[in-house]
């Protein structure tokens, strides 16, 4: 019986020893001590969440300068070449009957939106060269230059605000709706980061009782050893004994694979990618004790939450988006309203065109006769007829239909009013309609954001004070449950208890052991949720998003 008896015993403690040195999955790295503040900056630099939603961010910031670029000043060039060939009846014009011109354009213009009252601005610069075969054109072939200034103001519809503004104040919020998005998003991060951290130090804390447990159970194991050696117990108490201890084995088998999952999880949001080292690292918790929590009186909490809460803030920049909306859609309704003014100037210059005039060829007879005449008669013969050339300050190149251009002899002064009116504009009526709705939705979400808040808070604040009520009852069950232990451990060696007392009494102190570390876990994660439900997560960390 005494060799039956030492074997389950050396059995025991070689089954026990092999258990506790084999190395958990994936972990062959050194130990990384790690504090909650070490762990949250370590997510906010690497997780994969975050760094998504500053994707989102940055394209809303695009977008925004985007619609910026309407008041971006267009240029445009249009060079173009171009032959005619049209006909005429007139024989005049031309004996064949075609009237060619050829034409080589060179424009240049200048389109800018302003956001200045809705006003736009414009300039044209535009160049031709033309030849012609019409012998009644004095210049062939003739340069022409054009500069030309425009500006349109609105006088009513527009003024205020018009597509493109709307547009860019729109995106703004928009923008702005993104941040809050990403604070809600680290936030989200952040308090994931602080359950998981606690849960992991639970798991340890756990795995710590469950080896406390081992450590006991062997005790009992070899003090019935002992006391059955003695004659004082008897045999069949060692069989009571090691099932309690494989059991106890067992749960530490358990709780050793609920520490790896629990590490992998918060592995999970630290690390930057599968290939990062931390993955072979064993994460060793250094803080451990309960939080303080960042509000403890209700109304204060409340308050708080509906001030800082970022989910209010979104809704409440989604409310300024949509007045702007609905702003546009009034103007829209206005009368069409618009100064218009331009200022152009024009420059002119070419070669003589020394094709003969018609109407000289059918006069030639008629005058020769007439010198005839006038000779016989000893009269000087007629003066030259034909038509008068044009003015000197056109004959020249580019050079000088620029400077008649600048000169300013040939300006165009123009100056209106466009008058545009729909008055029924349905489409507008429909789009005002569209915003009323939007905002009564947008009401209705604020006040059901706003409950969430109130319920989120109390929720939060009834978890904080129950688990501290817990943590309070579970350290006094734990000292009471360690006295009954040792009690029945000293009436166990003197003969006045059994072995199922004793385990029974380990047991009961194993087990208050264990509330008082799911306690703590609780009272930790009703912070990390209070600091959620009152928009203070950030603040408590000292985390800055800019």
């Amino acid at each position: 019986m005494r060799a039956i008896i030492l074997a389950l015993v050396v059995m025991s403690a070689s089954a026990w020893a092999q258990e506790a040195a084999r190395p958990r999955v994936g972990v062959t790295g050194p130990e990384r001590k790690l504090t909650l503040d070490d762990a949250i900056q370590q997510a906010l630099g690497s997780n994969l969440q975050i760094e998504i939603e500053r994707t989102n961010v940055d394209t809303a910031a695009q977008v925004l300068k985007a619609a910026r670029g309407v008041f971006d000043p267009v240029l445009r060039y249009r060079p173009s070449l171009e032959t005619r060939n049209n006909p005429t009846p007139s024989v005049l014009i031309s004996p064949t009957g075609t009237l060619t011109e050829r034409i080589h354009r060179e424009d240049f213009s200048v389109q800018q939106m302003t956001p200045w009252r809705g006003m736009s601005l414009s300039a044209n610069f535009d160049n031709a060269r033309q030849s012609t075969n019409n012998p009644f054109v004095g210049l062939n072939p003739y340069l022409e230059s054009r500069l030309t200034f425009g500006i349109t103001v609105p006088l009513w519809r527009g003024r205020e605000i018009d597509g493109a503004r709307a547009q860019i104040k729109v995106r703004a919020k928009q923008r702005e709706v993104s941040e809050t998005e990403l604070s809600l998003r680290v936030i989200d991060v952040v308090t994931q980061v602080q359950n998981a951290y606690w849960s992991l130090v639970a798991a340890r804390r756990e795995r710590e009782v469950r080896a406390d447990g081992v450590a006991l159970g062997r005790e009992q194991l070899a003090r019935s050893k002992r006391q059955i050696d003695s004659g004082t117990l008897a045999p069949v108490e060692l069989a009571a004994a090691e099932a309690e201890l494989q059991r106890r084995i067992d749960s530490y088998m358990a709780s050793v694979n609920a520490v790896t999952q629990t590490e992998n999880g918060l592995k999970m949001l630290l690390a930057g990618s599968r290939e990062d080292g931390l993955w072979s690292e064993e994460l060793a918790p250094v803080d451990a004790r309960p939080l303080d929590p960042p509000v403890k009186e209700l109304g204060a909490a409340v308050r708080t939450g509906l001030e800082k809460r970022p989910e209010l803030k979104a809704v409440r920049l989604m409310t300024e988006a949509n007045e702007v909306q609905a702003s546009l859609a009034r103007d829209k309704r206005k009368p069409q309203v618009n100064l218009v003014a331009g200022y152009s100037t024009a420059g002119l210059a070419g070669t003589i065109n020394t094709a003969p005039n018609p109407f000289e060829g059918l006069n030639a007879p008629l005058n020769a006769r007439v010198d005839q005449l006038s000779l016989l008669a000893g009269l000087p013969p007629l003066p030259g007829g034909g038509f008068v050339g044009p003015p000197e300050r056109f004959l020249g190149g580019y050079g000088r239909a620029l400077s008649n251009l600048g000169g300013g002899s040939f300006y165009t002064l123009q100056g209106g009013i466009q008058l545009e009116w729909n008055p029924r504009n349905r489409t507008a009526d429909a789009e005002l309609a569209q915003t009323a709705i939007a905002e009564r939705r947008l009401k209705l979400q604020m006040r059901q954001a706003e409950q969430g808040v109130e319920v989120e808070v109390r929720n939060a604040l009834q978890a904080l004070d129950s688990a501290s009520a817990r943590i309070e009852a579970a350290q006094a069950s734990e000292r009471a449950a360690q006295e009954k232990l040792e009690s029945e451990i000293r009436l166990f060696q003197t003969g006045e208890s059994t072995n199922f007392l004793v385990l029974t009494r380990q047991n009961e102190f194993l087990d208050s052991r264990l509330r008082a570390v799911i306690a703590v876990l609780e009272y930790n994660r009703a912070v990390a949720r209070l600091e959620q439900a009152t928009g203070l997560t950030l603040e408590a960390h000292r985390i800055a998003l800019n």
